[in-house]
């Protein structure tokens, strides 16, 4: 086998580039990309997908993947994958998955592939880059993880500045000022979707869903995990409630005080708030005359308070005879 593979690598075995499915046209690759960067045709089953804990983006839904077979029926691989040697005959997709899979899928048994060099951080930021740039559907989630890889890939890369270099200090940009030039987003707004990964998943689910809003999301983020659980079994599990803004900045409030609990929850948003009464103003004028000359205002308002006991309890005893 690995003779044969030599040969094929080689150009010295001659080979069809498609199995079982001749008519399907395989166009040369374009130009390379970059400077040092390789183009081969490379046997499907050599094609190592990007680890699985490292790729928060979900592949293509059954409908995407169809159009996606058609296109290429069509107009064959415009666009070839890029990939990274991992040892012999063996190569990690880096941008491409999608590809791979519909082109399978129709009898493609060689693919375009661009080979470059890369270590795993670089081969980490160019998956994450090139998905981003690409994709225009990404879920919350997707982007939220996204970010965060991309940020902790890109501090491993540029460290901090040593002690013995201290021209460095107030020179060197932040990671998120790096991701901000490249993807044109604010630096705000990633670091506001890197706050989604620390959703519980069912609460990330929801914004994903769209059943809670993004700064809705972002604000509960803040909640530790325990609390995350409470809040999503109480809203959600048990009582279908909503959560708007005002709510999750309550929830907030409760954890602070340390009384973010189900009772409290229950109290908080399941009891029917009182109304405070109107005040009332009566006139001394008709009640005047059922109290001595020198009354205080203080025993009138106690003797009206008790006369209005007597009746309202007169009142139930009453309902409760009749009915």
């Amino acid at each position: 086998m690995s003779d044969i593979l030599d040969q094929l690598f080689a150009g010295t075995l001659q080979t069809p580039s498609v199995v079982n499915q001749p008519t399907v046209p395989v166009p040369a690759p374009p130009p390379a990309i970059q400077t040092g960067d390789t183009l081969r045709e490379l046997p499907v089953d050599l094609l190592e997908d990007f680890p699985a804990d490292k790729h928060p983006f979900r592949p293509y839904t059954q409908e995407k993947l169809e159009s996606l077979q058609q296109d290429m029926r069509e107009r064959g691989i415009i666009q070839p994958l890029i990939v990274r040697p991992m040892g012999e005959h063996r190569y990690q997709i880096i941008s491409g998955h999608n590809r791979r899979t519909a082109a399978r899928a129709i009898g493609y048994s060689v693919l375009p592939c661009i080979l470059r060099k890369l270590d795993d951080d670089e081969a980490l930021l160019q998956m994450i880059s090139t998905n981003l740039q690409q994709r225009q559907d990404l879920r919350f989630s997707e982007k939220a993880f996204a970010y965060k890889m991309q940020m902790d890939a890109i501090k491993r890369r540029t460290g901090r500045p040593s002690k013995e270099n201290v021209s460095q200090v107030g020179t060197q940009k932040r990671s998120d000022e790096i991701m901000a030039e490249q993807s044109g987003e604010s630096r705000n707004q990633i670091q506001r979707y890197i706050r989604l990964t620390y959703l519980i998943p069912a609460l990330l689910d929801a914004v994903d869903e769209k059943k809670i809003g993004f700064t809705i999301g972002e604000t509960l983020s803040y909640l530790e995990r325990k609390n995350q659980q409470i809040v999503e079994k109480f809203f959600m599990g048990e009582q279908r409630l909503g959560i708007d803004q005002r709510t999750a900045d309550k929830l907030r409030e409760l954890e602070s005080a340390g009384e973010l609990t189900e009772v409290r929850l229950r109290e908080a948003f399941l009891s029917s708030p009182v109304k405070p009464l109107k005040k009332v103003s009566v006139s001394m004028a008709p009640i005047q005359k059922y109290f001595p000359e020198g009354t205080s205002q203080g025993e009138i308002v106690k003797t009206i308070q008790k006369a209005l006991k007597q009746y309202f309890e007169a009142s139930e005893g009453s309902a409760s005879y009749h009915g």
